[in-house]
């Protein structure tokens, strides 16, 4: 048995939905019996529509970055919270940012707060604006923050400032029109070495594949492999590039 582990969006979404082509390629994948597991940055709330709207199964989801985990059944069985107090300094930094939004994740629900509205929001558009934050503030349980930007140079200078200032305490990857916010430690890596463990999976038998920054740690820990739109920084690093995830599973499964 092999494990295959996809980053979502720009790698087995890149379209509005899921092309058919990955997705038979995945059941026969599974059907082989091995194990199909997506690491995303998105929130269980925002993939369980994705499920639904792409009519797949995965064997476990990893999500927030890897700071949380929930098995195929729905059943959650990690979760990871920022410090609290750190969380609300570093909120009161991302509020004086250019940035279009930032939302807030409690590990599973999501929640946007406009920051710009004159901004094109690319990454969260289709999100409503929530009413909620001082709800979820008062339940003193942040799992992720993700800041929503079309600018690549201003999300490194909000990475190297977060990974600075907030050192010990968070950490922060760029990602696609976004900067992900993590505790401490949590990487798409880690979340995914927590699924091995809890499956009892040798990393000799583990593929990854994946396509932006917040990938690297995942695709340098076993063997990783980039889809053909990555940065090249991200390509160089991978064992192999694909044009997509049924190109991976093909080779995969010869």
């Amino acid at each position: 048995m092999k494990l295959l582990a996809s980053d979502y969006d720009g790698t087995l979404r890149y379209e509005p939905k899921v092309v058919e082509e990955d997705l038979d390629a995945v059941k026969r994948w599974q059907n082989a019996g091995n194990l199909f597991v997506v690491v995303t940055g998105r929130s269980m709330e925002s993939f369980l529509q994705e499920l639904e709207n792409n009519d797949f199964h995965c064997d476990f989801i990893v999500l927030n970055n890897g700071g949380v985990v929930y098995d195929g059944s729905g059943k959650c069985l990690q979760v990871s919270y920022l410090d609290f107090d750190k969380a609300l300094e570093l909120i009161e930094y991302i509020r004086t940012l250019p940035c279009a939004s930032y939302v807030l994740n409690d590990g599973f629900h999501r929640h946007r707060v406009v920051i710009d509205p004159s901004q094109e929001d690319v990454k969260y558009a289709n999100m409503p604006q929530e009413k909620d934050e001082e709800a979820l503030l008062n339940g003193g349980k942040i799992a992720q923050i993700v800041i929503s930007l079309n600018d690549d140079e201003l999300a490194q200078r909000i990475v190297r400032y977060v990974n600075e200032q907030f050192n010990g305490y968070i950490e922060a990857y760029a990602n696609r029109n976004c900067v992900d916010i993590v505790p401490v430690g949590i990487s798409k890596a880690e979340g995914l070495s927590y699924v091995l463990q809890y499956l009892g999976i040798d990393d000799d038998d583990v593929y990854t594949i994946g396509d932006s920054f917040n990938d690297l740690p995942m695709i340098e820990a076993y063997h990783g492999f980039s889809v053909g739109m990555a940065p090249e920084e991200i390509r160089e690093k991978s064992e192999q590039v694909y044009l997509s995830v049924a190109d991976c599973i093909k080779d995969l499964m010869r």
